[in-house]
């Protein structure tokens, strides 16, 4: 026991005492991920329309549309019929869109159904090279889509409000279950990355593994040390990220959905999200480990390791799709359980059974991949690339 300590110390003084490491390595994933997805949602929301507003001239506005345009987007001024001088303002961007109605608009679409009845046409001009120009054209447009189904108005859908029976929590949970699983899993990989192939092959290439097999520690000791202190590790870095992007989603998602409101998680989804994430990253540790120690160098082990990101991101996403449809068993799947149980602490829809099960069937294949490790530290072939 001595000596599984003193390597845990001693990983935890090689990580800890270096500066540049602790930075990059835990502080920074958290900063940059909440500086990343907060621009992201600002920019998005700046596509996605926003408070954006927009400059409309119009000739012969209808008194039976005017009630459309008082609010909303649009500033609009009349245009006097300059129809020139106004097609030219559009096309040097002064001006978002120009709109002609023909005279005595509501009086022809008041005879609509009548034989000989000819649609009157409403004439936007607009600049297709221009952002502004063009949303706004879009956005015209979609109020006089909407005002002339209600002219020719057959029955309706849903009119008025009270049909949709989600609530802003359950939107929430649904955005919320698809995005996390997926960025946790490759935030957690990441760090477990930046650590294990360095402490293993890093090792190995520099000689003072075979000093530490040659003292009086049982290889045993050896791999769980290793282990338990490189999951500590990985698990601040994986910490890290994971309030960088829970604290950075409501940012991310600012004009674009509503009711991203962190209050609906208490203390116990947060604690059941740690469990999840220690023991899905002492799996993942142990794995890496085991693959590090084959390479003779630590850029070798790198190599060896990074197809496994490809599929840790495509078990993410199949998690949000599938779930774990009502089987149990599928808790017992290696990587795929902690992405299923992710999905139900983000969804509020966890059960006990699942979330021991993902944890116990964790912490066994870690042990198992834990002993494999004591047998190549036992192995002077793989050691020592003999």
């Amino acid at each position: 026991m001595k000596g599984m300590i003193a390597i845990i110390r001693k990983e935890f003084a090689r990580f800890f005492l270096d500066r540049r490491m602790l930075i990059t390595t835990i502080l920074m994933p958290g900063l940059l991920i909440y500086l990343v997805y907060t621009l992201m949602g600002t920019f998005v929301s700046g596509i996605a329309g926003g408070n954006a507003q927009y400059t409309a001239a119009v000739d012969n506005m209808p008194q039976s549309l005017t009630a459309y345009f008082q609010e909303g987007p649009f500033t609009i001024s009349d245009a006097d019929g300059q129809t020139e001088d106004f097609k030219t303002r559009v096309k040097d961007g002064q001006l978002d869109i120009y709109v002609v109605f023909p005279e005595d608009f509501d009086a022809i679409i008041s005879q609509v159904g009548q034989e000989g009845y000819v649609a009157p046409n409403v004439e936007i001009y607009y600049n297709s090279s221009n952002e502004n120009s063009l949303t706004a054209y879009s956005a015209f447009s979609e109020v006089l889509d909407l005002y002339e189904r209600m002219v020719a108005n057959v029955f309706n859908v849903n009119a008025g409000n009270g049909y949709d029976l989600g609530t802003p929590q359950s939107s929430a949970t649904y955005i919320l279950s698809a995005i996390v699983p997926m960025v946790l899993l490759v935030l957690l990989f990441s760090g477990c990355m930046a650590v294990a192939p360095e402490s293993i092959a890093g090792e190995k290439e520099r000689g003072t593994f075979a000093t530490m097999l040659v003292t009086p520690v049982k290889r045993s000791h050896i791999a769980i040390g290793k282990i338990i202190s490189l999951s500590c590790i990985s698990l601040l870095s994986g910490i890290s990220s994971f309030l960088g992007l829970i604290l950075s989603l409501p940012n991310l998602m600012q004009g674009v959905f509503e009711g991203i409101d962190l209050s609906m998680f208490n203390v116990g989804h947060y604690l059941m999200m740690l469990g999840v994430m220690l023991s899905t990253v002492l799996v993942l540790v142990a794995l890496i480990s085991c693959i590090s120690a084959l390479a003779k160098s630590v850029k070798e082990a790198n190599s060896y390791v990074g197809p496994l990101n490809i599929i840790v991101v495509v078990v993410g996403l199949l998690s949000s799709f599938l779930g774990r449809g009502g089987s149990p068993f599928l808790c017992l799947i290696p990587i795929y359980n902690s992405a299923i149980a992710v999905t139900e602490i983000m969804s509020l829809a966890v059960t006990p059974l699942s979330l021991i099960l993902t944890i116990v069937s964790n912490v066994v294949y870690a042990g198992a991949l834990a002993f494999l490790l004591t047998r190549m530290f036992n192995s002077e072939k793989i050691m020592f690339n003999k």
